[in-house]
């Protein structure tokens, strides 16, 4: 039905301004543009009115800047923070009584008397605001309208105004629904995405104490309750931390079951509060009359916007979060300065890696395997080494950061690549030596792998039989899944393949039951003991032992440095060597130097 007091032009129009507000509502589009259009439609309509909307932030409680028109950007600044008050002007005071406020001449009206001077210097002689409330009465924010003569507003005015603070009101409440984790109440993602971004624009503000709170065992919890009990429990677990927080931090559920706590770094602040969530946490929680303990891990760092940008904030409170963890949980560790040069530390080498990986700075070095008891090489494993650099980064330092940095899975197809590239060009095909390459548990999880390496190696003629794949035995402990499963396919497409850093402490007789490997590679920790002693000799023994109990796999020694071990290793047995006694790991153009030797190049 049709409003008879609205003229049929001026209704139409609204209706059009109203649609188009309505779909910048629900496509999600900042909430500024939203309110910015309210205000301007206002302004149009009202050419002699300037507008506002100031949109009520809960965890400061204070009007913020929302939506504007004509009003210049020095009048926003100077009210965006204003605290709502019984005497601070018609939008602070509207937002207090939750009332409409009218101030038909602000040099006179005793709500001004704290902004008279400010607002007759921007030209303002009338105000009038009215609050926008939420679904449930809830402060949301405030609509003002502001005029250069002294006057009362028309029954018109009225009228489209509350049109507008409706419009408003629909906008703000599904920002703010939005910026809510619809199970916990706490501030979402999105809002801490919103936070930092106005953190970047704006970076000279106070620094933060930045908290990332991961719970402990949530899992094997939400496995036993079950996903409605246990959505019970992360709700309580929510709770007892927003009930520590206080109207100047910002409490978020960042991810699953972990939570964000932000607030202003003011002294031991963070610290103290801390200590007070995980006391709150070593109260059992009770869920189906059943009393549980659930304690929490936290990382905290000092963060200053100004300085360095959330995601380095964020990398850092996280190895902070990690090492609590690692220290059996129900702590709270802080990212201290030795922590932060490492982790930078870690940082530039995990970006070393990549640039590597795309200039193909990332070479395999090969080091020969040995027939013991003839010295000549059957093989060569191809170890993955950075060229080009400065300085020298050794694999036990690039190879675990590549991993964290999800880089691993690229560092060794580069490397198996480079090495059928090197087989092919230095005609090596057919030759009666194996190439040696290590594959990662991640590669091993991806069902395109062997066909992946299949292809590589068909690209350059290789055949799948001179392909060795390298793999640790901690990386298949377990029940049988998609690692093993792709062991066993690469066996069928003619790989083989070999169990690396067998004794190194979870060695598994029953994972040499299950896949049948082509080589076992005894650890080097084991080989060194050998020459000391007795207790050395006897645990080679007992692991060459225990190899050929379970089947007939040739059995390669790594690390032998000296000629003792070898012959203590011939004597027992073992076929197959490697170790600095015939070479180090060499750039792959040197292999043939090792092949000229034995008259096999």
């Amino acid at each position: 039905m049709q409003d008879e007091s609205i003229p049929n032009l001026l209704l139409e129009k609204l209706l059009k301004t109203q649609e188009r507000i309505l779909g910048l509502i629900a496509r999600a589009e900042p909430l500024s543009e939203s309110l910015n259009a309210i205000s301007q439609f206002s302004e149009e309509r009202f050419p002699s009115m300037m507008a506002s909307i100031l949109v009520f932030e809960d965890s400061s409680q204070s009007l913020r800047k929302g939506g504007y028109g004509r009003l210049p950007s020095t009048f926003q600044d100077a009210i965006d923070g204003m605290a709502p008050g019984p005497m601070t002007g018609s939008c602070g005071t509207a937002a207090f009584r939750k009332s409409r406020v009218i101030c038909e001449d602000v040099r006179i009206d005793p709500l001004w008397i704290q902004f008279r001077e400010f607002a007759v210097a921007y030209g303002i002689r009338s105000a009038w605001s009215t609050p926008i409330l939420g679904v449930e009465g809830n402060l949301t924010g405030v609509f003002g309208m502001y005029y250069g003569d002294c006057r009362a507003p028309s029954a018109e005015e009225l009228e489209l105004v509350d049109r507008f603070v409706n419009l408003a009101s629909i906008a703000i409440e599904r920002h703010r629904f939005e910026m809510r984790d619809l199970l916990t109440g706490l501030g979402s993602r999105k809002l801490l995405e919103k936070l930092v971004a106005s953190w970047r624009i704006n970076p000279k503000g106070k620094p933060f104490s930045v908290a990332l709170l991961d719970l402990d065992n949530f899992k094997s919890h939400n496995a036993h309750l079950g996903r409605i009990s246990a959505d019970i429990l992360l709700k309580q677990a929510a709770e007892r931390i927003s009930k520590h927080a206080t109207f100047t931090d910002y409490a978020i559920r960042f991810d699953g079951d972990q939570f964000i706590l932000i607030t202003p770094a003011e002294g031991n602040s963070m610290r103290e509060r801390f200590r007070e969530v995980i006391n709150a946490f070593r109260r059992p929680f009770h869920i189906k009359k059943i009393d549980i303990r659930l304690t929490v891990s936290a990382g905290i760092v000092d963060w200053d916007p100004s300085t360095t940008d959330f995601d380095g904030a964020f990398h850092q409170v996280e190895q902070a979060c990690l090492e609590a963890k690692k220290l059996g949980g129900d702590r709270w560790v802080e990212y201290n300065d030795i922590k932060r040069k490492r982790a930078d530390e870690r940082l530039r080498i995990s970006r070393i890696v990549k640039e590597c990986i795309a200039d193909q700075r990332l070479a395999p070095y090969m080091q020969p395997i040995i027939h013991i008891a003839t010295g000549r090489p059957v093989g060569f494993e191809a170890l993955a080494r950075l060229t080009g650099l400065d300085e020298t980064i050794s694999p036990s330092t690039f190879i675990p950061i590549a991993e964290e940095n999800s880089l691993i899975e690229e560092l060794g197809i580069s490397i198996y690549r480079s090495t059928c590239k090197f087989i092919s060009e230095r005609k090596l095909i057919d030759k009666k030596l194996t190439f040696n390459v290590n594959v990662s548990i991640h590669q091993l999880t991806r069902e395109d792998f062997p066909f992946q390496v299949a292809e590589i190696a068909r690209e350059f003629g290789v055949p799948n039989e001179q392909i060795c794949f390298e793999v640790t035995d901690p990386q298949l402990l377990g029940k049988e899944g998609p690692s093993q499963e792709m062991l066993l396919k690469l066996k069928s497409m003619g790989f083989k393949v070999a169990l690396d850093d067998f004794g190194l402490g979870y060695s598994s007789l029953e994972l040499l039951k299950k896949v049948s490997f082509d080589r076992v590679k005894i650890d080097r920790s084991v080989t060194s003991q050998l020459g000391d002693g007795e207790r050395g000799f006897a645990l080679c023994k007992s692991i060459l032992l225990q190899v050929v109990a379970v089947s007939d796999m040739r059995v390669i020694a790594e690390g032998i440095e000296t000629q003792e071990q070898c012959d203590i290793l011939q004597g027992l047995g073992c076929e197959f060597g490697q170790g600095y006694l015939w070479g180090r790991p060499v750039p792959s153009q040197e292999v043939f130097k090792w092949l000229e030797k034995t008259n096999l190049a």
